[in-house]
């Protein structure tokens, strides 16, 4: 198994795999809308990208929002290169970015069905289900104070 190299997404060509990705994952397999996809956060998120065989494979986003709330985003890994752990990895590097830069409150929404994953990340459920470009979602949170 070809291991998971990961990077913040700083230059062009970065971001370009790192939409991809996205595109692959969301847009493609999951039917989300591109405006749904893309959206006006872009340009103030920290983005994240993972390549393994020389492919990029896996992707995330972070966001800083008001009241020192970091918000993970946009996580995704590639059909091919699933079940190899790399959306483990992603997450632990994109909250170890953060925690480097001291945050200590975190919040994601989390397709319903990866409840127990995040779980596994300190995370917990708030709130009902709700609907995110047409997929069931949940509000996870994690502080560490």
């Amino acid at each position: 198994m070809p291991d998971l190299s990961l990077r913040i997404a700083t230059s062009r060509e970065d971001v370009l795999k790192v939409m991809v990705v996205r595109g692959i994952v969301f847009i493609e397999e999951q039917q989300v809308d591109w405006e749904g996809e893309i959206d006006r956060f872009e340009d103030a998120a920290t983005h994240f990208l993972g390549e393994a065989d020389g492919q990029p494979v896996a992707t995330g986003r972070l966001r800083h929002l008001d009241g020192g709330w970091v918000k993970l985003e946009r996580i995704a890994v590639r059909a091919r290169w699933r079940g190899r752990g790399y959306a483990r990895d992603m997450v632990n590097f994109m909250l170890g970015h953060a925690l480097e830069r001291g945050a200590a409150k975190f919040k994601l929404h989390a397709q319903v069905y990866l409840e127990d994953f995040y779980r596994g990340f300190g995370f917990r459920r708030e709130g009902d289900v709700f609907d995110e470009c047409g997929i069931d979602h949940i509000l996870m949170v994690r502080e560490d104070d």
